[in-house]
């Protein structure tokens, strides 16, 4: 099944947007006639490209700024049109400019706002185009953009802690891996040809350091040429089966096997969900539907299949504690917090607060695991670096205490 956003004007003479699930346009196109309606556009909606998940068109912080803006045009009662326009000319970035132009085109042509938003997946994840979508459902589009853009903002936060933990270990690294290319490419084959010129016999250190060296002179673009078209091959294959939902849900329970990063993991994985959750309940969206909605707005795999697991449970009368409870995603504090929110009528505020207590646990963790990991790069590297001076230095201490 894809999704379809289409356009349509029917017998009055009204422009009609909407989207619609189907195996193929030739339904929608069907299922649009039969309505009596006339089709002007059917638009398939593409993908997020996997170039964007290493690229990013624009900042996040741009891009907050951007809905927040907007957020605070609407509550002052300006036309959603009105407002797109007015902030064209503040968006700084021209790509996203250009992008942001079409999307007013798409606007004035018809369309809503989350509608728009899924035609440029580059900018706008399924998060932010699901909690669009519902605040237009619930009339609180304003308040819904002013969440998502602190959304934005925290995951902005995040991301700047995490480059800033690794800016030192990278620093380390980078001089550590010159100063041995320095040694590798102009003192030691100097020492080399004066010592076999000595006929002297060098140590077993400096031995492994020359023929190291010759080895990756030799062979190393035999090497890298023999494992790039492998690699390549892999690369593929391996790119195209994660976009699969079985592969998605493969790479996310080996992500949350790895030591430390797994517990990152798992906790972007809990915020995510209650800081979703949360915002559907407290846009005034009734339960099972917050969880339908949910389900579409996520990007895990494991989550999505949690919350379909959800909707089933609740769908038959359980309660959503119940289903929680036995369901390994969820820690046993969380569920009681939950249970607490459901006796009391304030579930959306408890799912706020745990959203919360898990952004700040990504950020100790981040902190810990730079103290943490700070004193093993320094004894590894000083103890590579000891090991090629030694090789380099010892045959001339040898050559001293011959004379």
């Amino acid at each position: 099944m894809q999704d379809y956003l289409y356009l349509c004007i029917d017998a009055k003479g009204n422009r009609i947007a909407g989207e619609m699930e189907a195996n193929d346009a030739e339904k929608v196109k069907n299922i649009l006639h039969k309505k009596g309606l006339t089709i002007v556009s059917i638009d398939k909606v593409k993908p997020k490209h996997w170039i964007w998940y290493f690229i990013q068109p624009v900042k996040p912080q741009l891009l907050a700024l951007w809905i927040r803006q907007l957020s605070v045009m609407l509550t002052a009662g300006i036309a959603l049109a009105q407002a797109m326009h007015s902030l064209l000319p503040k968006t700084g970035n021209k790509h996203f400019q250009r992008s942001m132009q079409r999307m007013l085109t798409d606007v004035e042509n018809g369309y809503s706002l989350s509608q728009a938003m899924m035609r440029r997946p580059e900018f706008f994840s399924q998060f932010m185009i699901g909690s669009t979508r519902v605040g237009e459902h619930s009339g609180r589009l304003a308040e819904t953009l002013d969440r998502c853009a602190s959304h934005y903002e925290k995951e902005y936060a995040y991301s700047l802690k995490l480059k800033q933990a690794l800016i030192y270990p990278t620093v380390l690294l980078t001089c550590a891996g010159a100063l041995v290319m320095f040694i590798f490419t102009y003192m030691v084959p100097k020492f080399v040809t004066i010592f076999v010129d000595l006929n002297m016999q060098l140590p077993t250190s400096t031995r492994i350091l020359v023929g190291f060296g010759k080895f990756v002179e030799t062979y190393g673009m035999v090497v890298v040429g023999t494992c790039l078209g492998p690699f390549a091959v892999f690369a593929y294959v391996f790119h195209y089966w994660s976009k699969t939902r079985a592969g998605k849900a493969a790479i996310e329970r080996f992500l949350l096997r790895v030591p430390w990063y797994g517990q990152q993991v798992h906790f972007r994985m809990l915020s995510a969900y209650f800081r979703s959750f949360a915002t559907l309940l407290d846009s005034g969206v009734p339960l099972y539907n917050s969880l339908q909605l949910l389900g579409r707005s996520l990007d895990r795999e494991l989550l999505r299949r949690t919350v379909v697991t959800q909707i089933e449970a609740v769908r038959t009368g359980k309660q959503l504690v119940t289903t929680m409870n036995s369901q390994k995603l969820f820690p046993g504090m969380t569920v009681e917090m939950v249970a607490i929110g459901e006796e009391s009528g304030t579930v959306d505020r408890m799912m706020y607060r745990l959203a919360e207590y898990f952004d700040q646990e990504m950020v100790r963790g981040l902190e810990a695991i730079g103290k943490l990991v700070e004193p093993f790069i320094l004894t590894f590297l000083g103890g590579a670096v000891a090991f090629v001076l030694l090789a380099a230095f010892q045959p001339i201490y040898q050559l001293a205490s011959s004379f």
